[in-house]
């Protein structure tokens, strides 16, 4: 169980697999072939030495508690790590 209070709230950036354009390329544009750069904004929920899980949604209804839209990333993919930190706006 996690305690969604005390859960960090992170922007990660890493590198992805990026597809080429399909059908023939010249060999010179094969090997410039570049990965993609992504970034994701949620709770950390899973941080150790295999990857991280970050969690887009949370939700609490009485006892059941619920999270949705998470990605595990490999820690080898990953660049960056943001802690973010919350402000409130004047009402």
């Amino acid at each position: 169980m996690i305690d969604i209070n005390k859960t960090p709230m992170v922007r990660v950036t890493w590198l992805d697999a990026r597809d080429t354009e399909t059908g023939w390329l010249d060999i010179k544009d094969v090997l410039k072939a570049h990965l993609a750069t992504c970034q994701e904004v949620g709770w950390m929920v899973v941080n150790n030495n295999e990857k991280i899980v970050i969690m887009r949604s949370y939700s609490k209804d009485k006892e059941d508690i619920t999270g949705g839209g998470a990605i595990a990333i490999p820690k080898g993919w990953i660049k960056k790590i943001e802690y973010l930190t919350v402000s409130y706006a004047a009402q």
